[in-house]
């Protein structure tokens, strides 16, 4: 970790592999294929799979960051 070697998984790999994961489960809930702007963070003209993308927090359990 302190020096200047690459991990064979580093974060930007896993990073992107991630989110690709999680995308296809996004596709699976809404049964069809879909279009994301990975540099925006926005799925592209499907608004119920944009909205699996976030969640709404009840009052009072908020995230900050």
């Amino acid at each position: 970790c302190k020096g200047d070697l690459k991990t064979s998984c580093d974060f930007e790999y896993s990073g992107h592999m991630i989110e690709t994961m999680l995308l296809g489960m996004v596709a699976y809930r809404v049964g069809r294929k879909i279009q994301y702007d990975g540099a925006a963070g926005k799925v592209i003209g499907d608004a119920e799979a944009h909205a699996l993308l976030s969640r709404k927090y009840r009052d009072g359990w908020t995230l900050h960051g």
